[in-house]
């Protein structure tokens, strides 16, 4: 099959552009060719919104990326990539979640929902800052994020303060991402700030737990990428992460539901972190992350290329 991406950049660290490199490099294994432009192919997949004119007689398959929700944005910020799901032959969903809140404003289209994947290889820590890390702490917890208030960096800092008192052992928590909301004076808590990904995934693999409390998240990849790596997480039940952990870690409840409406997502609501005094810290899950395997994941956007020829003809 020859297949065009639209709107992808695989030479960006982005969440989607990572992903988007993961898949093409996949399909490109299984034989599958990548062309320039949807000319050429028998298929173009769009992410999150297409930028250029594509014929609406030409297969296209829309890998949305979530849609903007604060009231003053929606009408605004929505204009591409809601011509884009219209007009397409098929639609991935990255969550039940997205699902949801696009056929709540927009109407169901036909297509899957497929969650993002990754190569299912635990990595070997190799970066001498992470090896004393881990050799001076008996417990490691991590967050990972380009940091704003949706992303309850504040939150993540005080389940992690709760969480120590409850261990035996010293315990430090790592706060990756760039633009950290909340700054804190305290010798077990270390900001890196944005860090190569081969560093990102190698202190997944030296951390006992992930936190990410965020609100109304998606399909956050750095979720996926901690999993890949056997650590466990910490989340809401908000948004689509914990769609992805599913029973690889602990989902907390929201104290409010979220009923899909309009709302300003960087202000979330308030989160009761009682709930984690009540859990059980001595044993971590077993993290079972086979589902997310990078070829899984792979193999079902080509049915669902497949599917979009066929709706096409």
């Amino acid at each position: 099959m020859k297949i065009h991406f639209e709107n992808v950049d695989v030479s960006s660290t982005s969440g989607p552009n990572s992903f988007a490199g993961r898949l093409l490099a996949e399909l490109t294994s299984k034989g599958h060719e990548i062309v320039d432009t949807y000319k050429q192919s028998d298929v173009t997949c769009v992410f999150i919104q297409a930028n250029s004119q594509i014929p609406q007689n030409h297969p296209t398959v829309l890998r949305l990326d979530g849609i903007w929700f604060k009231p003053e944005q929606f009408d605004s910020h929505n204009v591409q990539i809601k011509k884009s799901y219209l007009e397409s032959h098929s639609i991935v969903w990255q969550s039940e979640f997205d699902k949801k809140m696009t056929e709540k404003y927009w109407g169901s289209r036909p297509g899957s929902i497929i969650g993002n994947g990754i190569n299912i290889k635990k990595v070997e820590i190799q970066d001498s800052q992470i090896k004393r890390l881990r050799e001076s702490y008996e417990h490691i917890f991590v967050c990972s994020a380009n940091w704003h208030p949706q992303k309850r960096l504040k939150e993540n800092i005080e389940a992690f303060l709760r969480i120590r008192q409850q261990l035996i052992g010293s315990s430090a928590l790592v706060i990756m991402g760039k633009s950290p909301d909340v700054h804190v004076q305290n010798p077990d808590i270390y900001f890196t700030g944005s860090i190569s990904h081969k560093n990102c995934l190698e202190m997944f693999a030296a951390s006992d737990w992930m936190l990410h409390l965020a609100w109304l998240d998606h399909c956050p990849n750095t979720v996926v990428e901690a999993l890949s790596q056997d650590c466990p997480v910490i989340c809401t039940n908000s948004g689509g992460t914990h769609e992805i952990v599913k029973s690889n870690g602990i989902v907390i409840p929201e104290n409010n539901d979220y009923n899909f409406e309009l709302t300003d997502y960087d202000k979330p609501y308030s989160i009761d972190l009682n709930v984690l005094e009540g859990i059980d810290w001595s044993t971590k899950p077993v993290v079972d992350n086979s589902y997310l395997d990078i070829s899984k994941v792979t193999s079902k956007y080509l049915k669902e290329f497949k599917s979009a020829i066929e709706r096409r003809l």
